[in-house]
C-alpha cells in the first residue's frame, strides 16, 4: 500500500473512531475505550493510535464539534439580513447543528474546563459578536451591556439551555431559545417572538417546498 493509501485510511479509521464515540458516547457516557473499539468495529490498538487516552478522545470529539459548527454555519450570508433575523438564524443553525453534540459539549466540558470551551467556540463567538455589532450599530439592540459581556452572556446562556435539554428538564427545537437569546440581547419579546417564527426551520423549509 502507498503511503498515501495509509494516510487515507488512517484519516478514514479516525474519522469512523470519533462517529462511533459521538453516537456510544450520547447513549453510555461513562463507555471504555474497549466499548468503543467494538462499536467502531476497530481493534483496540487502533482506537490508542489515533487517542492514547480518553481524555484525547473527548478532545477529538470537542475539536470534531467545533468543525462542524462552523461548517453549519458557513451555509448563510447573514450579512444579507436583517440584524434581528441574522441573529435568530445563527441560534437556529447553532441549535441544529448542536443538538447532537449537547451531551458530548457537556462531556468535553468536564474534562477541558471551561477555558477548553471557550477556546474550541472563539470561532463561533467571534460570528456572534459580528452579529451583536452590526446590530447595536443599527440601533437594533439594547445598550445597557457592553459588547464582550453581552456576548459571553448569550453564549453561556445558550449552552445553558443546551445542558438543560440534557437533564431533559425541557425540549426545543431552537424556536424558544432563539427567542430567549434575542429577548436578551434587548428586542422586545413580541418582536423577537416574530422574528424566530419567520426563521425558524418549519417555516424555512415549507418556503423551500413552496417557493
Amino acid at each position: 500500500m502507498t503511503t498515501r493509501g495509509r494516510r487515507r485510511d488512517a484519516e478514514e479509521n479516525r474519522d469512523r473512531i470519533l462517529r462511533a464515540a459521538r453516537a456510544l458516547l450520547a447513549r453510555q457516557p461513562a463507555a471504555s475505550m474497549d466499548d468503543l473499539a467494538q462499536a467502531a468495529g476497530v481493534v483496540r490498538r487502533t482506537v490508542y493510535a489515533h487517542f492514547p487516552n480518553r481524555d484525547e478522545l473527548l478532545a477529538g470529539l470537542a475539536g470534531k464539534c467545533s468543525a462542524d459548527l462552523l461548517e453549519a454555519l458557513s451555509r448563510t450570508d447573514r450579512d444579507a439580513l436583517e440584524p434581528e433575523v441574522a441573529l435568530a438564524d445563527f441560534v437556529l443553525t447553532l441549535w441544529t447543528a448542536g443538538e447532537e453534540y449537547r451531551l458530548l459539549i457537556s462531556l468535553a466540558e468536564s474534562n477541558l474546563g471551561m477555558a477548553g470551551i471557550r477556546e474550541l467556540l472563539l470561532p463561533v463567538a467571534a460570528q456572534s459578536y459580528a452579529l451583536l455589532e452590526r446590530a447595536r450599530a443599527g440601533g437594533r439592540f439594547a445598550t445597557h451591556l457592553p459588547l464582550p459581556v453581552l456576548g459571553s452572556a448569550l453564549q453561556a446562556m445558550t449552552l445553558a439551555m443546551m445542558r438543560a435539554v440534557n437533564d431533559e428538564l425541557w425540549t426545543d427545537d431552537g424556536s424558544r431559545a432563539a427567542v430567549a437569546v434575542l429577548v436578551a440581547a434587548g428586542l422586545p419579546a413580541a418582536a423577537a417572538e416574530e422574528t424566530v417564527r419567520l426563521r425558524s426551520p418549519r417555516v424555512r423549509s415549507h418556503d423551500v417546498a413552496h417557493g
